[in-house]
């Protein structure tokens, strides 16, 4: 397994720690505690996109005092995540397919990038881990497992991190977790990992084959192709709720 980087850092504060490592550390302090765990109730849909982000009631849930609530906000703000509006206050970031499609065309530049910087260092030992997790991927697709979404993290991540550009990971880390309310909300209605059509086979054929080429167009695909279910799934309403998605789920705040 690649090492996971334990010197990261929330955003403004570079590197970035990851989210999931954030969410499992002993609590550190209040201002930690609460932004890791309002951003992993927003990244997982706890918190619904344009859920009201009102001060007092999440003092209460967190159980820490309102000035950690409101810098936890401040940094979830810097990474797209919250909003503010005026004469309203602060806001869970909606969602919407134009923003979707963005966030998507930026991740393919990045993570092809971050695959090119990885490339020396994708060893047969390496592909065999990759390999691995690609199975473990696979079979809690099928059984359904929702640790499918940590296993799929873990797969991607396993290249990314041995680009040895903690601002790149930075980055790509925090298009992932927006990307990633996309995905948990959208597989509701139909899975994001086609375990027919192996994407992620086709990137490990062709790294162990050498062709860069064609491990990078194939990465292309499937971010694109995740893109393509996802925006089709959605369909927006006014309020840029996907109507399509379990009310009870939208209605969470």
């Amino acid at each position: 397994m690649a090492k996971r980087r334990s010197d990261q850092r929330p955003p403004g504060e570079a590197p970035a720690r990851s989210k999931r490592a954030a969410s499992r550390v002993a609590p550190g302090t209040g201002v930690d505690t609460a932004y890791a765990r309002l951003r992993e109730a927003i990244v997982e849909g706890d918190l619904a996109p344009g859920a009201a982000l009102r001060h007092n009631e999440l003092s209460d849930r967190l159980g820490v005092s309102l000035i950690p609530i409101r810098e936890a906000i401040r940094r979830l703000e810097v990474e797209r995540l919250v909003e503010s509006v005026p004469n309203k206050g602060a806001r869970v970031a909606p969602i919407s397919t134009v923003d979707l499609r963005d966030v998507y065309a930026t991740r393919v530049l990045l993570e092809q990038q971050a695959l090119q910087r990885a490339w020396p260092k994708l060893t047969p030992d390496v592909v065999a881990e990759l390999r691995e997790l690609n199975r473990q991927l696979v079979e809690d697709v099928e059984r359904a497992n929702p640790r499918f979404y940590e296993i799929h993290r873990s797969l991607h991540f396993a290249i990314y991190e041995r680009a040895d550009s903690p601002w790149l990971l930075h980055i790509i880390e925090i298009l992932w977790s927006h990307t990633e309310r996309y995905r948990r909300l959208a597989a509701q209605i139909r899975p994001f990992v086609d375990v027919e059509d192996d994407i992620h086979h086709h990137v490990l054929e062709a790294i162990e084959a050498g062709d860069l080429e064609a491990a990078s167009d194939n990465l292309r695909r499937d971010l694109l192709r995740t893109a393509d279910l996802i925006d089709d799934v959605y369909a927006e309403d006014a309020a840029g709720v996907p109507s399509r998605v379990d009310p009870a789920l939208a209605a969470k705040n």
